[in-house]
């Protein structure tokens, strides 16, 4: 950015200004960083973040860019009216402000964002002048900032340039806390971007006694001809003068003064009227965009040309003239109203009320509105004994207005504000409060909605973002930063639709109306729910280039060629299965031999010998397999077709023998690889070895001695799914950008599945969403993250499931194996490839459903908005609490739908419904006694309904 000209845009630009700034400098690119900008259509945003960082800043080059000229970038206004004006800034500009300054080695305060006109100038200030910049804490909360700038002005803050409005807050928020608070150690205070009260200068006297007290006239329409005026109070002077008296600082620069109607007025007959600044006809700004454009029939207009050729800009301030280059501002012009032929500035009558009310009242503002009433704004004074009422104010100040010989102002209406509130200027929201003025009524029905907490966190920022747009969309400035109920505001089907349009265009992300529409959804539920949608932060994110392992562990001699011709093994001798102990490898075994009656299974387990492998199969089957049937024929029919394979997945051959492994290959058709490590927070590298290179020899076994069908048992979160609004398909995924390392693990392998199959091995790929449960026990594993999840809620009486959209997909294990089954006996399985076993209809269940079951089952759980339950659980942590966060984040990341139209094609039969699964799954759980007993208990099932039954997990923790 060296050399090139730039543009800073303010953080709150709504999209409509920032395509229009974008399209009048044909802007193509926005840089950010701690600060991601909504979508701009046609402009591409781009991350500083990923540009490493230089150890030295190298020298501006006129070979990279083009000729300098003395505008070094563009200002922008902050756009609180409409879209933005941008102007050239000049290098020059800042002149002014170190002449002003002129303290070597000072500390400067920059209170304002850094697209302002002052922030620039006093950052270029600043490091001429060799001095500190100051910067407070980054929030979007007046108070918490205004705080954060007392702590400097604590720790020694010897300059502080700001709005008078913000002073005033700064000073209120500090006697608030401290009644006799004085910062002794400030030289300069430095006062723009408003009109100065004189009142905020003497407060400014008392709280700074040390200090230079500046207040600088100027604007970014008049900084374009250096015309800036200064007010000095000497840090010695102790009284303030009755007026302000502003003398321009720059020679060359004119003052006029022009009528309502942009005609000039003559000095000897009037020195009151609307400022004009003019600089000689030769001066190069005449060939600004600005004036060459300027409509010269707008009199009013803020540049244009006198009659003579000198470019002018006017102010839109009224003043009194002193002398040629000295005057005092009386008000906006656009602040004067005529009342009974008179005219009154509504600035000098919010002055009066400061300044002789403020026993009551802590600030107020004078706005007339479209309708040509005059409606008063305060906020009313913290800590007096008697709040007054809005009629007792209106007296109040009528009768000030009268004992001060002011024409008689008709106030038609008045109520109070908890604070003003500012914009990213730290100036007054003016136009935020000209749309309170002219919404009384809707402002008085939006006060009962509470106000958004607001401090220094994303959730904080979003939620007022979404407040601020479903304020815009309805047209009712008074909800803007509250959290109202978006159902119960006058939201329907058409403005919720604009709602998630503009939710969209702002933050990327896109939330049905209905969503928006449901019971009990504010701009705060809204926000966590889109910061779920947009968090591309990985919980285990990848160590290792996914795609690089797949490559590195591909092995070309898995191939089809040099093998007998395959033949479909329609009734195989052998079958080999891995991860016959775990949770879905004991009703695999059951339903694999029950298919194949006259086929050996050979189960790869980890044990000491053959028959180790033998009974922790038949223990595990034992837990899980309840069907008394099942079981007999396990024991007695099925037994003498099993054989113990003791090995480890990671090792080579699986830590078979040669005899073995040559056995294996010779006497075997078929190979279900269902085993691997299962840690939800491993990363890849921990778990690599059985789940990667146990496929890679899975692969080498199904292609040594004769092809044998390999069916893989994977997952669904091998596929992207975040913001994913529809169904995942049945297709290979290239894309490995995956939270933690088991899916990434299973990604590598499913990779490694796909090559071998373009070299002609016959496999399928088979994704299992959440296996929980079988069907009529509810038989579960009780290390599975549901249960943990469910569990944990149930002990702290408290789920996130108010207003959440999250929906789960699972299916019970029975259901899985005979799925699994299924496919591994159909030949066209091998065409159709890649399977998803869960369906788009029984297989859903919501999460919010899955907590109203444990409440009809005599559990108490109250729900509460996500952002809620994570400030409880912050509130009182433990070892319980702190293993929800990431169960809550794994569940949201499962909220998907599922396609599978290659299963059905196979296996019509659909899951059974997920509600009842769960309920079963619940009253397995509480017979286990893996959950707390229920204080209020439902129909409990009869000892004799209910087989003997035991806890299995998979780590073997009770």
């Amino acid at each position: 950015m060296l050399g090139k000209k730039t543009i800073n845009f303010g953080l709150n630009l709504p999209p409509a200004a920032r395509k229009a700034v974008c399209d009048r400098y044909s802007i193509k690119y926005i840089l950010h960083h701690c600060v991601k900008p909504g979508r701009t259509q046609g402009v591409t945003l781009v991350d500083a973040s990923t540009f490493p960082m230089l150890d030295d800043i190298p020298l501006p080059s006129l070979e990279a860019c083009e000729p300098l000229d003395e505008f070094v970038t563009y200002l922008s206004t902050s756009g609180t009216t409409g879209i933005p004006k941008t102007y050239k800034y000049s290098s020059l500009s800042p002149t002014s402000l170190y002449k002003s300054i002129g303290i070597i080695n000072i500390s400067i305060g920059l209170s304002q964002a850094p697209s302002f006109t002052m922030t620039l100038g006093l950052l270029l200030t600043t490091l001429n002048l060799r001095g500190s910049a100051w910067i407070p804490d980054t929030t979007s909360n007046c108070v918490e900032k205004v705080r954060s700038i007392s702590k400097m002005l604590n720790d020694g803050l010897e300059f502080m340039g700001l709005p008078p409005s913000f002073l005033k807050l700064i000073i209120g928020v500090g006697v608030s806390e401290n009644r006799h608070i004085v910062w002794r150690r400030t030289r300069k205070i430095l006062l723009g971007s408003e009109i100065v009260p004189r009142s905020v200068v003497c407060e400014a006297r008392r709280r700074f006694p040390n200090a230079e007290i500046q207040s600088v006239y100027g604007s970014s329409e008049s900084a374009l001809i250096g015309a800036g005026a200064y007010f000095s109070l000497p840090a010695d002077a102790t009284e303030v003068p009755p007026t302000l008296v502003y003398k321009l600082s720059k020679p060359g620069v004119r003052c006029h003064i022009i009528d309502e109607h942009g005609n000039f007025i003559d000095r000897r007959f009037s020195n009151s009227g609307v400022l004009v600044f003019a600089v000689d006809p030769d001066h190069p700004v005449k060939d600004h965009p600005s004036f060459v454009n300027a409509d010269p029939d707008n009199k009013i207009g803020y540049f244009g040309f006198l009659s003579d050729g000198s470019p002018r800009v006017c102010t839109m301030d009224w003043v009194e003239m002193v002398s040629e280059n000295e005057f005092t501002v009386v008000g906006r012009f656009d602040q004067k109203v005529k009342v009974n032929g008179v005219y009154v500035d509504l600035n000098a009558l919010e002055e009066l009320v400061n300044q002789n009310l403020n026993h009551s009242i802590a600030d107020c503002a004078f706005v007339m509105t479209s309708e040509k009433r005059i409606v008063m704004l305060y906020v009313p004074q913290s800590g007096p004994a008697i709040l007054l009422s809005p009629a007792n104010i209106i007296l109040m100040t009528e009768e000030l207005f009268a004992l001060s010989n002011v024409a008689k102002v008709p106030i038609h209406n008045c109520f109070a504000l908890e604070r003003f509130p500012f914009n990213d200027s730290n100036k007054r929201d003016l136009k935020k409060l000209r749309l309170f003025a002219e919404n009384v009524e809707q402002y008085t029905a939006s006060v009962v909605y509470p106000a958004l907490r607001i401090d220094n966190t994303l959730l904080s920022r979003v939620a007022a973002k979404i407040s601020q747009i479903g304020s815009r969309v309805l047209g009712r400035a008074a909800l803007d930063g509250r959290n109202y109920y978006i159902g119960g505001v006058g939201f329907d089907s058409l403005s919720a639709g604009r709602l998630a349009l503009a939710i969209k265009d702002e933050l990327d992300v896109e939330i049905s109306p209905l969503i928006l529409l449901s019971n009990g959804m504010t701009p705060t539920d809204v926000a966590q729910l889109a910061i779920d949608m947009l968090d591309d932060r990985l919980m285990v994110p990848p160590t290792v280039d996914l795609y690089q392992e797949a490559v590195r562990f591909d092995d070309a001699g898995v191939t089809a060629d040099g093998l007998p011709r395959f033949v479909y093994p329609d009734n195989p001798r052998g079958i080999v299965l891995t991860g016959a102990t775990g949770f879905l490898g004991a009703f695999l075994l059951y339903e694999l031999a029950s298919r194949f009656p006259s086929a050996k299974i050979y189960c790869l387990v980890r044990a000491k010998d053959e028959q180790a492998a033998i009974d922790r199969i038949f223990d595990t089957a034992s837990k899980l397999i309840l069907n008394q049937q099942q079981m007999h024929d396990l024991e007695h029919n099925i037994r003498p077709r099993i054989v113990g394979l003791p090995g480890d997945l990671a090792q080579d051959k699986w830590g078979l023998s040669d005899e073995r492994w040559q056995e294996i290959s010779e006497q075997s058709d078929v190979i279900v690889h269902n085993g691997a490590e299962v840690h939800w927070l491993y990363n890849y590298e921990a778990l690599k070895g059985p789940n990667v290179l146990g496929t890679a020899t899975a692969l080498r076994l199904a292609t040594t001695h004769h092809l044998k069908p390999l069916h893989y048992i994977s997952t669904i979160g091998t596929l992207p799914m975040k913001g994913s609004a529809q169904p995942l398909e049945e297709r290979m995924s290239l894309n490995w950008n995956l939270s933690g390392g088991y899916a990434q693990t299973k990604w590598v392998s499913e990779q490694l599945v796909h090559k071998a199959r373009s070299r002609g091995v016959p496999v399928t790929i088979i994704r299992p969403a959440a296996i929980v449960g079988e069907s009529r026990y509810g038989a579960c594993n009780v290390d599975d993250y549901i249960w943990r999840y469910v569990k944990g809620c149930i002990q702290i009486g408290i789920a996130p499931s108010h207003a959440t959209p999250v929906t789960l997909t699972m299916d019970p294990v029975d259901h899985v194996a005979k799925v699994v089954t299924a496919i591994v006996a159909s030949e066209q399985a091998l065409s159709n490839f890649v399977f998803h076993v869960s369906d788009s209809e029984n297989s859903l269940i919501a999460e919010k459903k899955i907590f109203e079951i444990v409440n009809a089952m005599g559990w108490r759980v109250i729900f509460e908005t996500r952002e809620q339950f994570k400030i409880l659980l912050h509130s009182a942590p433990s070892v319980e609490t702190n293993a929800l966060f990431p169960l809550m984040h794994m569940l949201m990341d499962m909220s998907v739908q599922v396609d599978n139209p290659n299963t059905r094609s196979i296996y019509p039969t659909p899951s059974p419904p997920a509600e009842n699964v769960v309920e079963r799954c619940l009253r397995f759980l509480d017979r286990v006694k893996y959950l707390p007993a229920p204080p209020e208990p439902v129909s409990p099932l009869q000892t004799d309904d209910y087989p003997d039954v035991s806890v299995f997990g998979r780590t073997g923790r009770n």
